[in-house]
């Protein structure tokens, strides 16, 4: 029994220092080497002399050079979460309305977490072709009048981002008689998109935007503005969106309902003479309901 139990012993160590050995392969990660600076190829698609930020496509296509690269992040620079791949070619659109200029940042990482970044400015040309069922109900493929619809419960109101109705506050018909909002007149005219806002000379919002109009305001709250300063006005407008929203933009000063300092309204409902439609500013989304005068 002793002489069996010596023979093996020899035997139970080699096996031991094999396996450890293979234990300490298992766990080499070999070189580790940071990867090279990225280099941006951006294509602009439809770019060329005569369109030099693209055909209005508002789409690009990002190819990455980097040595010892597993990963691959892009950064497209409009606000939206970065895409990751192990390809190096991404192709993106964007969904501004016209001319912006924006900032493509590209990370690569290697091994163990190691990166290298690199960043490339681009000017791109969205155009937006609007559903021609909106453009006709908006503006009647001519001209069409438009005011709040006063009487109608919630033609005003104000709720988080997140939620599509006005549930911390909605206006009572007539609730806000004599402000300076219930007079006003918004023309929508198809030729050149123009806009004309007939405000009689008052304008209703807050304080703190109406400084677009009369930049001697100070303090904050609701406030009627009048006289001068507050008088109509004519600017163009224009259309955004995509598949599942539709938007109403101006150009500068034009609102519609309380003013908010906004430009840009999302449609909620619509239909041949009466909309439904909200902006976002702090704190959350204002609503506003507009009826067809003419």
């Amino acid at each position: 029994m002793r002489i069996h139990i010596k023979l093996l012993t020899p035997v139970l160590l080699f096996v031991l220092m094999v396996m450890n050995s293979c234990n300490k392969d298992d766990f080499r990660f070999g070189d580790i080497i940071t990867p090279s600076k990225p280099i941006l190829n951006i294509e602009i698609t439809g770019k060329d002399a005569t369109h030099p930020n693209g055909g209005g496509a508002g789409t690009i296509v990002v190819n990455v050079a980097a040595d010892n690269t597993i990963n691959y992040k892009v950064d497209f620079g409009d606000g939206k979460p970065a895409k990751t791949s192990t390809s190096s070619v991404f192709q993106y659109q964007y969904d501004h309305t016209g001319i912006k200029t924006l900032t493509v940042s590209v990370t690569v990482y290697g091994k163990a977490g190691n990166f290298s970044t690199n960043a490339q400015e681009i000017t791109v040309f969205r155009a937006f072709e609007p559903d021609p069922a909106f453009v006709a109900m908006l503006t009647n493929n001519g001209t069409k009048k438009w005011r709040v619809d006063k009487d109608n419960p919630g033609h005003l109101g104000v709720s988080d981002a997140a939620v599509f109705t006005p549930a911390w506050w909605a206006a009572g018909p007539d609730e806000k008689a004599g402000l300076g909002i219930y007079d006003d007149v918004y023309t929508f005219t198809a030729n050149g998109n123009a806009f004309t806002h007939e405000t009689n000379n008052d304008i209703f919002g807050s304080k703190e935007y109406l400084k677009d109009f009369d930049p001697s305001l100070s303090g904050e709250g609701d406030f009627t503005l009048t006289g001068p300063k507050a008088a109509g006005y004519t600017e163009t407008f224009g259309y955004d969106g995509s598949a599942t929203a539709e938007y109403i933009t101006f150009s500068s000063k034009g609102h519609l309902g309380m003013y908010k300092g906004v430009h840009k309204y999302q449609v909620l409902e619509r239909t041949a003479t009466q909309m439904t439609l909200r902006c976002l500013q702090s704190p959350g989304a204002w609503y506003v309901k507009i009826i067809a005068i003419q």
